[in-house]
């Protein structure tokens, strides 16, 4: 018998934006529907596959409201077509309608994974049923694996954030470098910095005595100009 987690929606344009990020990337998505914290969760290879994104929305801010659960599960969901499902979704406008998603168990030796097994959006005229696609099409990656090994650092690094100030004044001052320098340097010590080819930009102070080493991470401007606000 199938389990379901199951929402009221109105006004998912959020969403739907939010899922759109990845369709340029792939057509497929693996989402995860994270009860416990409320949000969804995708991580997903840049459009050079060189670097892994981790995004996150919270339920309510795209424009969900979950039934409690006594028993809040992390549900694997294989999304076949992004678009699609933003078409499906359209379909209902700004009007409420309900979105469950129907999942099961699948249980290997020890492990056990709950995979979503269909979606079905529904309000009082319409209703339409979306199947998930395996588990198997997509390389999983953990949460374990992405803070231990894909985004782990050998040495401290002073935890920083970027505003929408810092990023459109870095990739205003990228624009003034060379065409042929490529990437941004991001460097910390008592304070982080942000350098190109020509610029160095404060991006924060650190009002306490700093002890760690001064570490330095490169990016592709590129990648940087893909860097997500709400991420």
């Amino acid at each position: 018998m199938a389990n379901k987690v199951e929402f009221t929606a109105k006004n998912v344009k959020v969403f739907s934006s939010w899922l759109k990020k990845f369709s340029s990337i792939d057509k497929s998505l693996l989402l995860e529907i994270d009860e416990s914290d409320s949000r969804f969760v995708a991580k997903s290879y840049n459009e050079e596959r060189s670097v892994v994104k981790l995004s996150t929305i919270k339920f309510d801010v795209a424009g969900f409201t979950v039934k409690s659960s006594k028993d809040p599960k992390r549900i694997k969901v294989g999304i076949y077509n992004i678009v699609r499902l933003m078409k499906i979704m359209d379909q209902f406008k700004e009007e409420e309608f309900s979105f469950t998603v129907n999942w099961g168990e699948i249980k290997d030796g020890e492990s056990v994974e709950y995979a979503g097994i269909n979606l079905i959006l529904k309000n009082k005229n319409l209703k339409i049923t979306v199947d998930c696609i395996s588990l198997n099409v997509f390389k999983y990656i953990s949460d374990d694996l992405f803070q231990t090994v894909i985004s782990a650092l050998d040495n401290p690094v002073a935890k920083f954030d970027l505003n929408v100030e810092n990023i459109e004044t870095t990739n205003q001052l990228s624009v003034l470098d060379d065409d042929e320098y490529k990437f941004l340097e991001f460097k910390n010590a008592a304070n982080v910095y942000v350098s190109g080819k020509t610029f160095d930009l404060l991006l924060r102070e650190n009002p306490n005595e700093w002890d760690g080493e001064e570490n330095t991470i490169t990016i592709y401007k590129e990648q940087f100009t893909n860097v997500d606000v709400e991420d």
